[in-house]
């Protein structure tokens, strides 16, 4: 059963199975701010308001409490997301 993203500007979609979730919030042009992809540098940390995740590995950059890494985690439930900035901020506008 697929899990349900939800960001706190009252935006929510479906990540596919097997992503991790900054490649779920790429996949609804949502461009997050990352540099290693693998949990080392932290610089991709957004809060988890609810829900839970699961990561295949434990991340070695230091995640602040009631946050996550969303470079190298997937939902293990339906989460709600409180991103470093608005939506329409970080959302990529359609190229014309």
């Amino acid at each position: 059963m697929a899990n349900i993203v939800k960001i706190q500007d009252g935006y929510s979609f479906l990540p596919r199975p097997g992503e991790t979730l900054l490649e779920a919030l790429e996949e609804q042009d949502i461009a997050m701010e990352y540099q290693c992809r693998q949990g080392y540098c932290g610089s991709c940390q957004v809060k988890l308001v609810d829900g839970a995740v699961e990561y295949a590995e434990q991340p070695l950059a230091f995640v602040q409490e009631g946050h996550i890494l969303p470079c190298c985690c997937q939902t293990k439930s339906d989460v709600t997301l409180e991103l470093p900035h608005p939506l329409e901020v970080l959302q990529r506008k359609a190229s014309a």
